[in-house]
């Protein structure tokens, strides 16, 4: 018979706050408050939040057991209350029976046979933003990448979404979506949240931008409804489901809290994720050569197609190794419904898990020289000898992204247009500090300059 520890028994790190436990640290360092206690305390501790019970897991075999094996033990940590408030039930934030209904409704919509539906709006999205910053093309002046690449995601999820349908309300969106997210990490990163009824500042801006988005989107729901016309957008899509089991579709509150977490949780990781690609890239010029090379050996000069994109291994090894430098979701977490071990332990019901992918991602036992850009980690023969779960920047199990597919595509085809048409050049004083909150962001603005290529 195999003996548990308990809880209690895990080790933790030394120093803390009587107060406020490791929350202080943790603000103050994040990722690197992780890297350091994983050297130090191994691939589970436990770690001081006032009012919860908080373990870290970094095990790839343990992570898999949380979010495949026992999956059904684990709910979304507290983490994603902060969430909530705009997303409502959502993919993201529900729970239960009513996620693995809404996960059914919206599951066909991201189907690879839709996804090619969607592929020229990406090509023609990428084609505007090009046609954008083409003026800046040999000037010597530098652009915001960071907010170029922001609209250009914004603008092809708006269009997904919606078709052509909302270009009068396109700035609006992108206010209000920017604005949750603001408002989102600023709650996050309070170690002590007010009640909603509390009138801060951030809670009097919340009620106001949570109002106007729910009069903006529900207004384009019962427009649609109203219309009865269909678009091969994903409002159509999800508005069309019928729940197999029952018949139904979803309500207008559903499909509204949908739309937001495609919005707010779909677009800034993907433009995280291309800004970190073009820094890599930048700064690492024998990779930036083969790259180029196969898109230009692939492409043969003319626009990317489904077809013609699958050709482009090196670049998805290129998508798949800047996600393990700058996993755009650093830290994902769960939360144990009733009592269960992890190596031993005997973990108590309502626990929360973090796993922070990051540390994961920088596992010298896993990966060699984890801080050196490699994309040939990632050719096939290479990623069979590895851990599944030694990578996951889309989490895994069940509650894997479902808009995984979409952005890998969506970041193909953004990278082989601009890699295409311009030598794309960080600028030299860029410092790569990272931002950990909901996303790991650049701390700084990331400027770059454009050289035609042809």
């Amino acid at each position: 018979m195999l003996t548990t520890k308990k809880m209690n028994q895990l080790p933790h790190p030394n120093s803390w706050s009587l107060l406020f436990g490791n929350l202080t640290q943790l603000r103050k360092e994040r990722i690197q408050f992780f890297m350091n206690q994983q050297k130090e305390l191994g691939d589970i501790f436990q770690i001081k939040v006032p009012t919860r019970k908080v373990i870290v897991v970094s095990n790839p075999e343990w992570i898999k057991y949380v979010l495949v094996d026992n999956n059904k033990n684990f709910s979304k940590s507290f983490a994603y209350d902060s969430i909530k408030i705009f997303l409502g039930n959502g993919l993201l934030t529900s729970e239960g029976e009513y996620w693995k209904r809404q996960r059914r409704l919206a599951q066909p919509a991201f189907h690879k046979e839709k996804l090619a539906l969607m592929f020229n709006n990406m090509v023609e999205q990428s084609q505007k933003c090009i046609n954008h910053i083409d003026s800046f093309a040999d000037t010597n002046q530098s652009i915001n990448l960071n907010k170029e690449l922001y609209k250009l995601t914004l603008d092809i999820v708006n269009n997904t979404l919606f078709y052509n349908e909302v270009d009068n309300t396109t700035d609006r969106i992108y206010h209000l979506v920017s604005k949750a997210s603001e408002i989102i990490s600023k709650r996050i990163d309070m170690p002590f949240q007010l009640p909603d009824w509390v009138p801060t500042l951030n809670n009097i801006n919340q009620r106001i931008i949570l109002r106007e988005m729910d009069e903006l989107f529900f207004s384009i729901i019962d427009r649609r409804r109203q219309k009865q016309e269909s678009h091969e957008d994903l409002l159509s899509m999800l508005m069309e489901a019928k729940d197999e089991e029952t018949g139904e579709g979803m309500s207008n509150q559903q499909l509204r809290d949908e739309i937001l977490t495609i919005f707010v949780a779909g677009h800034e990781t993907t433009q995280i994720a291309l800004s970190w690609t073009f820094y890599l890239l930048s700064t690492n010029p024998e990779k930036y050569k083969i790259v180029l090379k196969e898109i230009d050996e692939t492409l043969k000069g003319e626009l990317p197609t489904a077809i013609n994109i699958r050709g482009l291994h090196y670049l998805k090894q290129v998508i798949d190794e800047s996600m393990r430098c700058f996993p755009p979701a650093w830290i994902m977490g769960r939360k144990t419904i009733e009592k269960d071990v992890i190596d031993g332990y005997e973990i108590e019901a309502d626990t929360n898990i973090i796993m922070p992918i990051y540390v994961v991602h920088h596992d010298e036992r896993i990966w060699e020289k984890p801080y050196e850009f490699k994309p040939e980690r990632f050719a096939m023969d290479e990623v069979k000898e590895k851990h599944k779960y030694s990578y996951f920047p889309f989490g895994g199990g069940p509650r894997l992204c479902i808009g995984n597919n979409f952005a890998i595509q969506e970041m193909q085809v953004c990278l082989a247009m601009l890699l295409q048409k311009y030598k794309i050049e960080i600028d030299e004083n860029f410092v790569p500090e990272l931002d950990p909150l909901v996303t790991l962001r650049p701390k700084n603005t990331m400027f770059a300059k454009l050289w035609k290529r042809n």
